[in-house]
């Protein structure tokens, strides 16, 4: 697996022109990849922008604070996030201000800590060009509860109007968040999502006598409660870390607890199982977030069959057609999740030809290559 050589040492803390912030710990990741044991993709194009020259910066915005006032700051965070659904880290910023003063660019990859970068940067008078990127934008004060409304009072509004440009994973999300904030459409854009067609790709593993179908994801727009429901006779693994109820007589459905940075299960692991899978079902609710994009993609770059939610927020509109890519189905319908099951698992044909189709539009329209040419794209907007 190509890793540039510089990519370990701009991990973390550092002077920068460009400032990405994102959660998780990559250092894992990018030994992962020097082992071929992990892909390019949640690097969003960072590795893209080392390897083209740029002086750019992958910094870590979760975890605690240091000392003992760090850690009282932290507590009040958490308590605030539980009241409000909102997590505000503005004291991350302040503990990076160092790094990014005489930065030109920050791009926050994360929703909320997208709006915590535009609320900080709304305050200073001189700031580096400021980027959020939103898998969900319109579906945060959705999820928020009826007092944390209150509380907030009008914070995502405020949040946004520090931002000098905001990035969405889908178009529909876009389309809604600029009639719901009165955003001007020419500060927004759709960030081009690709994925890593080197690392995800068909092999040959031992399948199980019994085919089964496989669901990831732990986003909480995932509809397990729906896939739970449908009439499946065959053998149905859920990996994810929310909770999910499996009533007594569906004694077919196993549920997996993974996550990268918290199971055993890692990318070559979870990529053992899109190839022995027979079918990969990506249940979801009908909300704004593209959700389930990358779950989906992969599945589709190792050559499986899917079963997709057509969700308002889909990522795609248009490009998947239904019975060429993969199998659509409406949100919230078990029988038709059930129906599209049965097609695949009773039609081989069928499912070979859905896997190759799959294989070839995301090698032709989700190539790792426009992620990195969005993320050049967004820095290039600092310069205009």
């Amino acid at each position: 697996m190509r890793v540039p050589v510089e990519a370990a040492l701009r991990l973390g803390r550092g002077p920068a022109a460009i400032q990405c912030l994102t959660k998780g710990r990559f250092d894992t990741r990018l030994a992962d990849m020097a082992e071929g044991r992990s892909p390019r993709d949640f690097f969003y194009g960072f590795l893209g922008l080392v390897e083209r020259g740029h002086d750019a910066r992958f910094q870590q915005t979760d975890g605690a604070y240091d000392g003992f006032s760090g850690r009282l700051v932290h507590g009040c965070e958490r308590l605030m996030s539980r009241l409000t659904g909102l997590s505000r880290r503005q004291h991350v910023l302040r503990e990076l201000e160092p790094d990014w003063r005489d930065a030109a660019t920050m791009i926050s990859f994360t929703d909320h800590f997208s709006l915590t970068l535009g609320d900080v940067m709304r305050s200073e008078r001189d700031h580096p060009f400021a980027v959020g990127l939103f898998h969900g934008l319109s579906d945060i004060e959705n999820r928020m509860p009826a007092f944390g409304h209150l509380l907030s009072g009008g914070y995502v509004a405020r949040a946004l109007s520090g931002l000098d440009h905001i990035g969405f994973f889908g178009p529909g999300d876009r389309s809604e968040a600029i009639r719901r904030y009165g955003l001007a459409p020419e500060r927004t854009s759709v960030f081009p999502f690709g994925i890593d067609t080197d690392f995800w790709v068909p092999g040959e593993e031992d399948v199980p006598d019994v085919p089964f179908l496989l669901s990831v994801g732990s986003d909480p727009s995932r509809d397990y409660a729906t896939l739970v429901a449908a009439p499946i006779a065959a053998p149905v693994h859920i990996v994810t870390r929310l909770p999910v109820t499996v009533p007594a007589d569906r004694p077919n459905v196993k549920v997996l607890a993974g996550h990268y940075f918290k199971s055993p299960l890692d990318d070559v692991g979870l990529r053992r199982l899109y190839r022995q899978a027979s079918v990969v079902v990506v249940a979801l609710q009908d909300v704004f977030q593209p959700t389930g994009y990358s779950v989906c993609l992969q599945a589709m770059a190792c050559g499986k069959p899917v079963v997709l939610t057509d969700i308002k927020g889909l990522w795609s509109p248009g490009l998947y057609r239904d019975g060429e890519h993969c199998l659509l189905v409406p949100p919230g319908d078990p029988g038709a999740i059930g129906e599209a099951v049965g097609r695949i698992l009773g039609d081989p044909d069928l499912a070979v030809a859905l896997g190759a189709a799959a294989r070839g539009v995301t090698l032709r329209e989700f190539p790792l290559a426009r992620m990195d040419d969005g993320l050049e794209a967004l820095v290039g907007l600092a310069r205009t």
